[in-house]
C-alpha cells in the first residue's frame, strides 16, 4: 500500500475521538477475522496489502499512534461474483465503498445487482458491521441475477451504436495519487465493462484517460469518483457528436485501455511509482494528445 492513506473522506479522522476511532478499527479487525474464517483460501479473500492488517492491530492495541492506510479487499464468490470493498477508518460508523462485478453478467444486470445490494445495506442499522451481511446477501440473492440474463450486444455490433447516445466523450482525470492494487484493478475492469479505451498512469500524481460513448464515460466516472480518494477531478472533458454513418473506432485515440509502465516505453524509477515525464509526454504525443500535458501539469511538455 502507499506510504500515505489512499483517500480522505468527508469526515476526517482528526475530527474523531481517539477512543471511538480505536473502537471502530477493533470492529473492522473482528470482521476481518470472521471473513478469513469464512474464506480461508487466499484466492477467495484478497487483501490489497496484508501488512495493513498488522498496522491496524498495532494502532488498535496502542503500539503506534500513526494511523495506518485504509483496508482494501476483494471477496470472490463461486468464481462468478467479485466484491471490492474499501473500509474508511471510521467504518462501521459509515458505510464502506462496495462494488460487485461479474465477467458473465451483462451491464444492466450488474447495475441492478449493485443497486439492490446498496438498497439492502441502507436497511441495516447504522453503525453495524455490513461486509459480512453483504456477503450473505450475495450468496443468497446473487444467483437470481444470472437467471434469464440476456447476452450483451456483441462487440462487432458496437459501431452500430444504439445511436440513442449521439455523443462520444473523452475524460482526462487527475488524482493526487494512485497506488492501491485494488483500485488499479477496478479501474481496468470498469473500463472494460463500459467499453472504454484510454490509459491509467499509477503513481503520484495519477492520471487517467477514458474515451467512449458519453453515457458510458459518465457511468464510469460516477462510480470511480465515489471511491475514497485524497483528491480526484476531471481536468478536461471533450465530446463530439456521432453521426449515423460514423465508425466509433475512428473517434478513438487509444485502441485499448491499459495501465502504463515500462511495456509502453515509459521509464519507471526504482520506487515503481515515479516515471519519466518526458516519456509520458511522448506517449501523449503519439496519441494526438500532447496538448493535455499542460492541462495536467501546468507546463509545456517535451520528450527526453
Amino acid at each position: 500500500m502507499s506510504k500515505e492513506t489512499e483517500g480522505q473522506s468527508d469526515v476526517t479522522c482528526e475530527s474523531l475521538d481517539q477512543s471511538e476511532l480505536v473502537a471502530m478499527i477493533e470492529l473492522q479487525l473482528s470482521e476481518m477475522d470472521m471473513l478469513q474464517s469464512m474464506f480461508p483460501d487466499p484466492r477467495e479473500l484478497e487483501v490489497d496489502d496484508p501488512s495493513v492488517l498488522c498496522d491496524l492491530r498495532d494502532f488498535a492495541e496502542g503500539r503506534t499512534l500513526l494511523l495506518p492506510p485504509r483496508l482494501d479487499l476483494v471477496i470472490n464468490l463461486d468464481g462468478r461474483l467479485s466484491m471490492s470493498v474499501n473500509l474508511p477508518h471510521h467504518y462501521p460508523a459509515v458505510q464502506p465503498s462496495v462494488f460487485v462485478r461479474s465477467q458473465t453478467l451483462n451491464r444492466d444486470a450488474q447495475h441492478r445487482l449493485n443497486q439492490e445490494l446498496l438498497g439492502y445495506l441502507k436497511t441495516l442499522q447504522q453503525g453495524d458491521l455490513c461486509v459480512g451481511p453483504a456477503v450473505t446477501w450475495l450468496q443468497e440473492k446473487g444467483e437470481t441475477f444470472f437467471d434469464d440474463c440476456p447476452e450483451e450486444v456483441s462487440k462487432s455490433d458496437d459501431n452500430l451504436v444504439e445511436i440513442k447516445d449521439t455523443k462520444f466523450a473523452r475524460l482526462w482525470i487527475y488524482s493526487h495519487h494512485i497506488y492501491s492494487k485494488v483500485k488499479r484493478k477496478d479501474i481496468l475492469d470498469l473500463s472494460k465493462e463500459f467499453d472504454l479505451t484510454g490509459f491509467c498512469l499509477p503513481g503520484k500524481p495519477g492520471i487517467i484517460c477514458v474515451e467512449g460513448l458519453s453515457r458510458n464515460t459518465e457511468d464510469w466516472w460516477h462510480k470511480v469518483r465515489s471511491w475514497n480518494w485524497q483528491k480526484i477531478l476531471c481536468k478536461k472533458h471533450e465530446d463530439m457528436e456521432i453521426t449515423a454513418e460514423q465508425d466509433l473506432s475512428k473517434l478513438r485515440r487509444f485502441s485499448t485501455f491499459e495501465e502504463l509502465g515500462s511495456e509502453n516505453n515509459i521509464r519507471v524509477k526504482s520506487s515503481g511509482f515515479h516515471v519519466d515525464m518526458g516519456d509520458v509526454f511522448r506517449y501523449l504525443e503519439n496519441h494526438e494528445s500532447g496538448y493535455v500535458f499542460k492541462e495536467y501539469f501546468g507546463i509545456n511538455g517535451r520528450p527526453t
